[in-house]
């Protein structure tokens, strides 16, 4: 093409004017020429061949400086790579592309930041940037680049690195930033670093994906889903997650943090386990007893319930239990053994199918809903409702849940089950393991405020080792409604009309009336409903 479109052609003629540029220079070139997508679109290459990880077209070929488009589709990334001779560009996007950047240390890669780009931001590119773009959404994006130098060079981008982190090598070429090189497209390779734990696996996926579009063997990919699945796996991702959290596994690096969430949720997408809107307990129930329950009952729901037991019932082993929220039904059927309640004397609900499922393998159960409970069908001696299962509700429903629990219950009868704080963030922990270590859940926690009202939301994502293959579910964003203890009191005393007391769900210490938290920021509720 002989003549440029204005905008581009301002650009060429302005750099061609300067000397001794650097990145900032370019970029207010690029902005004061209003480059637009449409500018671009005489180079776009959406029909690139699939053994290039994107296309890649020449603009404009100054003695110093290049000006090219890059077209991707979706899918397309680049590997990590550097730019060769290039000591001065910068790169505009038109489209949702996400960039990482990274840093060489002591042999190892790392990677610094991974950020989603809007259209028309832009960034600088200099001698010393080590990065990755590419096209995590489902519509065709392009990009403008600009790469020069001081001196003339006939390829300003040659002698370009790249990371594979497959085989721990860098290759030196002088073409496009791709996939899985052919040899005659690589100058040069040589020992390179290795990759931190989400760095390595990041570009492992990736590498993946590109051969599944590429179509190479199946035995291929495989051996990549081998390689991540792997103990020598498992083991790395131990020792990157002491290297973010403390003692408590409360996370002490929220960047690194963030980085190993975002690169477990493209590798749930990888092995194709989403999440599943319909139920977000999909896949997670059969993970929940090794991850939660298991834990929960050893740590605080036995004692709790033990106590209660001995201090609140005459004989458990005649009373009729309801649990409200079930979960997988592990819970009570320890109860039943512990305290020897014949299991027909025990009947769950939870609202997740999938729960309820794993929970008829052990109980009676029944997908159902507190709020739909109905006292002419049965009332129960005992309701029981274990890991703050009224926390997830409606919180504009919250008392109306409690008022339906006092009606199923016999006069004389029970409530007991547990809630958290609303300072219950301060213990909260960014991973919990399975007693085996092979099941790894990392967990966001974040405080948000809607309508006057205090909610802790948490991100889950929950790794699995356990099986031959590494399965990554994503298992969405659950929000609990941080009700402050005085109106738990007063909503059970205004519907039960009788005793309701509040104890530490692990110290059992009893919780005044004018207290707001508690040390292990759980408490359970004990409430008699008058008879």
């Amino acid at each position: 093409m002989n003549k440029l479109p204005k905008p581009l052609a301002f650009i060429k003629d302005r750099l061609s004017e300067l000397n001794s540029l650097k990145p900032s220079d370019v970029i207010k070139v690029i902005k004061e020429s209003d480059v637009q997508a449409e500018d671009l679109g005489p180079w776009a290459d959406f029909q690139h061949p699939t053994a290039d990880s994107y296309g890649r077209k020449l603009v404009y070929k100054a003695p110093n400086f290049e000006i090219m488009v890059m077209s991707w589709m979706p899918g397309d990334f680049s590997t990590i790579h550097d730019h060769g001779y290039t000591t001065w560009g910068a790169v505009k996007v038109f489209g949702p592309n996400e960039h990482a950047t990274f840093r060489v240390e002591d042999d190892k890669i790392y990677t610094l930041t991974r950020t989603d780009f809007e259209t028309g931001q832009i960034v600088g590119v200099g001698h010393n940037l080590i990065h990755q773009m590419g096209n995590p959404t489902k519509e065709n994006i392009l990009t403008l680049h600009i790469y020069g130098l001081e001196e003339e060079k006939t390829n300003v981008t040659g002698d370009a690195r790249l990371y594979e982190l497959d085989s721990n090598t860098i290759q030196i070429i002088n073409g496009g930033v791709f996939f899985d090189l052919k040899p005659n497209q690589i100058a040069k390779t040589i020992a390179g670093p290795k990759g931190d734990f989400p760095t390595q696996l990041r570009h492992l996926v990736e590498l993946a994906k590109r051969m599944q579009t590429n179509k190479q063997p199946q035995e291929k990919i495989e051996a990549i889903k081998s390689r991540i699945s792997s103990a020598d796996a498992l083991h790395e991702l131990h020792q990157y997650i002491d290297t973010i959290t403390d003692a408590n596994h409360h996370s002490i690096d929220s960047s690194q943090w963030n980085i190993l969430n975002r690169e477990m949720k493209v590798t749930a997408q990888f092995l194709e386990e989403k999440e599943n809107p319909a139920d977000l307990f999909h896949k997670y129930a059969q993970l929940y007893d090794a991850l939660i329950c298991q834990p929960c009952f050893d740590n605080f729901i036995e004692g709790y319930l033990t106590f209660f037991v001995n201090n609140f019932v005459e004989d458990i082993r005649e009373k009729q239990i309801i649990s409200l929220g079930c979960g997988t039904g592990m819970v009570e059927e320890q109860m039943m053994t512990k305290f020897g309640v014949a299991k027909s004397h025990v009947y769950g609900i939870d609202f997740s199918a999938s729960m309820a499922e794993e929970a008829k393998k052990r109980i009676n159960a029944d997908v159902g809903d507190i709020l739909t409970l109905d006292p002419l069908v049965k009332r129960w001696d005992i309701a029981f409702s274990g890991l703050n299962v009224y926390q997830y509700l409606d919180s504009e429903r919250l008392e109306e849940a409690i008022e339906k629990t006092a009606d199923i219950i016999k006069s004389g009868g029970y409530f007991v089950g547990d809630f958290i704080t609303p300072d219950h963030i301060r213990w909260y922990p960014n991973v919990m393991f399975s007693p085996d270590k092979k099941i790894i859940s990392l967990r966001t926690p974040r405080l948000i405020e809607k309508e006057g009202k205090m909610f802790q939301e948490s991100e889950i994502i929950n790794i699995d080792y356990s099986r031959e293959l590494l399965s990554v579910n994503y298992a969405g964003k659950h929000k609990r409604f941080l009700v402050p203890l005085h109106r738990v009191r007063s909503y059970f005393e205004t519907h039960f009309k009788g005793a309701v007391k509040l104890f530490d769900a692990i110290s059992l210490k009893e919780i005044a009336a004018s207290d707001d938290t508690c040390l292990s920021t759980r408490y359970f509720v004990v409430a008699r409903k008058k008879g």
